[in-house]
């Protein structure tokens, strides 16, 4: 699960609701419904077709050109979402420490770079277990911080006063 908590969420998923309000929630709510229904609709149908992968699929039921652009179009998704998913921390490391964003969009690069080479999935699995808990006792810190100062009451008050934990209006 902290595979999937990048930079992204923990440092812009804040910033968007305190602009726009709580409505973006609702894509953290309905993506593991998306992932029940993937699971037991199109797995099923990727098992029976003897592929492994949804490109192996594609391959057989519409051929290799599907399967190429297909596959190159993850490919550039994925090369633009890691930039932006690099860019962020640096961006904070950047800011805290004073060093030029370069320097540290290379570093965080580096550490990452290094320590998937080095201790391989294991390493990966240990460190997201380690960043998982750091972010579920941070996120708990900040919001017992929250009520312990300003109240629960008060916080929902001024969430609804201004217009951060309404409804969405499906317009």
């Amino acid at each position: 699960m902290a595979s999937y908590l990048s930079a992204i969420a923990v440092l812009g998923v804040p910033a968007e609701v305190y602009m726009f309000g709580i409505h973006i929630l609702y894509f953290y709510v309905s993506y593991p419904i998306g992932v029940v229904i993937a699971s037991y609709v199109c797995l099923p149908v990727f098992f029976k077709s003897g592929g492994c992968t949804a490109y192996e699929y594609l391959e057989k039921r519409f051929g290799k050109l599907t399967r190429t652009l297909t596959s190159m179009v993850f490919l550039v998704q994925t090369m633009l979402y890691m930039a932006v998913v690099l860019y962020a921390p640096a961006l904070a490391l950047s800011a805290v420490t004073n060093v030029s964003i370069w320097t540290s969009v290379i570093s965080v690069g580096a550490v990452c770079m290094f320590y998937c080479t080095l201790g391989g999935m294991k390493a990966v699995l240990w460190t997201d277990l380690f960043q998982a808990m750091l972010m579920f006792i941070g996120i708990f810190a900040i919001v017992i911080k929250g009520f312990s100062d300003i109240g629960f009451s008060e916080v929902f008050r001024i969430g609804y006063e201004e217009d951060r934990i309404a409804v969405p209006t499906w317009r």
